[in-house]
């Protein structure tokens, strides 16, 4: 199946599994309506025009639906204090016990879909979400933070970088088990406070690692540094690189060294912004294609 047609599937499959759609339409309200009186219960006040981009109803839709919902007494209109050409909605003391009732039926539905699964599954689906819900709408501005690697991070850098060169320059299993080494070596036999791995994280996603390990007493490696496709050019690669410099400048390193590949333009133009230089390129065979090593120094 392409992969179009795998998201429409999962959409499928989602809407029906969830089986929300009869439970919620209760008292005679209807999906719709239902929906539209979560949202505005769910804010403090909103415009029919905010809704509307929200729920992805034209305007004169949204204008027909809260009209049903007046008419129930379930919300109310008032004018902006802004603008008085704007009307804000909010509940009546009707629209909010029906909201209460919306979200106690929902949570008692998802609850007994999850009654059976174990923590650590129910753990894994939400996790699956997060993804899901993060790499569709991760804001370009959201705050990125970097912080030290936890546990399920190591897994996740393995994947990740198996997956990624895998798909953008052809490297076969060989490359994924190379990096499961290094990590398994730098769990096992971590120098600190000298080598330490970082995770940039934003809105609960993951978007790139980076290392710092002991080459011998003078000299840093940098490591295993990765940004997500949909992350890139917002400068969190810089972030990432800052971060293993400073580090590896307060431990007293003289240099930092990390070997790529030639064709890894956008890495080798980050590295030559921060002062690297090319100190080797050779031909190589490796993770199952032609290659050019290449070793690149900073001197800290």
């Amino acid at each position: 199946m392409d992969k179009i047609g795998r998201i429409r599937a999962f959409n499928r499959f989602y809407t029906t599994r969830i089986g929300l759609l009869d439970r919620v339409s209760f008292d005679g309200l209807g999906l719709t309506n239902a929906r539209l009186l979560f949202e505005i219960g769910s804010r403090e006040r909103t415009s029919a025009r905010e809704l509307a981009g929200v729920l992805g109803f034209d305007e004169g839709y949204m204008s027909r639906v809260i009209k049903k919902l007046e008419r129930r007494g379930l919300i109310t209109r008032t004018p902006s204090p802004r603008d008085a050409r704007v009307n804000l909605l909010g509940l009546t003391e009707d629209g909010r016990t029906t909201f209460a009732r919306l979200v106690r039926t929902a949570s008692e539905a998802v609850g007994e879909m999850i009654a059976t699964l174990p923590d650590a599954t129910v753990d894994q689906v939400l996790e699956a979400m997060n993804t899901i819900e993060g790499v569709l709408s991760w804001p370009p501005e959201a705050e990125v933070r970097i912080r030290e690697i936890e546990t399920g991070d190591i897994g996740w850098i393995i994947k990740r970088h198996g997956e990624l060169y895998a798909a953008s320059e052809g490297f076969d299993m060989s490359f994924e088990a190379l990096v499961a080494g290094i990590l398994s070596g730098f769990v096992a036999n971590r120098e600190e406070p000298a080598e330490k791995g970082w995770i940039a994280e934003s809105e609960g996603l993951r978007l790139g690692s980076v290392f710092v390990v002991r080459e011998d007493d003078t000299t840093a490696r940098l490591r295993l540094m990765l940004v997500e496709p949909f992350a890139r050019g917002k400068g969190i690669g810089q972030m990432l690189v800052d971060t293993a410099i400073r580090h590896a400048r307060a431990q007293g390193f003289e240099t930092m060294v990390l070997w790529t590949q030639q064709g890894l333009e956008s890495a080798c133009r980050l590295y030559e912004r921060n002062g690297f230089r090319l100190v080797v390129s050779k031909p190589a065979r490796a993770f199952g294609r032609d290659a050019v090593d290449q070793s690149w120094e900073l001197r800290l």
